[in-house]
């Protein structure tokens, strides 16, 4: 704590979200935002009834992957995410300022809440959406990689980065329809070199931000063509307009 204090006194810290300075017991986020986060609650229980497996298998995040992943064991996103908005820098520190710090501890602020609904309850391993090897040299790490080792400290499950591989990137998802996104992902995906060892687990796939769902989906049909596998997905944001 002196320590932290110090360094707070030379190199300030400031909250993303509303620019005053950080205290020392606060991280990435000030006490007065992080109570304001736009979360989807997807995790609590609502009108007396608990939180099932059906809660994350049928909520409307969820539902976006009904069509084009069949398959999907749950879903869940930690926050409602606006492009643009106050709270959107939060995420826009950890992509594109370098801030990877803040994308650890929003992981672990996440899992920490959303834990004793169950939701991870029976997950073997948490799966980053991998970035080609040119953005993650650009970047210096990846973001959701760091969101899930934020969620391995709270729940104590491995991350694995080398079970499924991005062999190209063709250009952001941002300025497409929703009919264009999924070609723009077919096929950039891959097994990596430790895919085997999937076979027979539940794999859950971090990502940071989904809009339409259709990168993370293409990601997660990659992972199921390991025989017996389940696989699920968490998000910190999902875009709401």
């Amino acid at each position: 704590m002196l320590l932290r204090s110090i360094l707070d006194f030379l190199l300030p810290r400031y909250c993303p979200v509303c620019k005053n300075k950080l205290q020392v017991e606060e991280k990435a986020i000030c006490k007065s935002c992080l109570s304001d986060l736009p979360r989807t609650r997807q995790w609590q229980p609502r009108n007396g009834v608990g939180v099932g497996e059906k809660t994350f298998e049928e909520g409307n995040f969820a539902k976006m992957f009904w069509t084009r992943l069949p398959e999907l064991t749950k879903a869940i996103a930690f926050l409602n995410f606006r492009p643009k908005s106050e709270i959107a820098e939060i995420v826009y520190d950890f992509k594109y300022r370098g801030m990877k710090d803040t994308a650890v501890e929003m992981g672990r602020l996440a899992a920490e809440e959303i834990l004793p609904s169950g939701f991870f309850d029976g997950i073997d391993a948490l799966v980053p959406l991998p970035l080609t090897k040119s953005r993650y040299r650009d970047r210096g790490y990846n973001q959701s990689e760091r969101l899930a080792y934020g969620i391995s400290l709270v729940t104590g499950i491995p991350v694995e980065t080398r079970y499924v591989i991005r062999r190209s990137f063709k250009g952001s998802q941002t300025s497409l329809s929703k009919i264009e996104r999924p070609d723009n992902v077919k096929d950039v995906f891959c097994l990596g070199e430790k895919a085997d060892d999937m076979y027979g687990k539940h794999i859950l796939i971090v990502d940071d931000v989904v809009t339409t769902g259709a990168t993370t989906a293409a990601c997660a049909k990659v992972v199921l063509q390991i025989p017996q596998t389940k696989v699920s997905i968490f998000a910190l944001g999902h875009t709401t307009h």
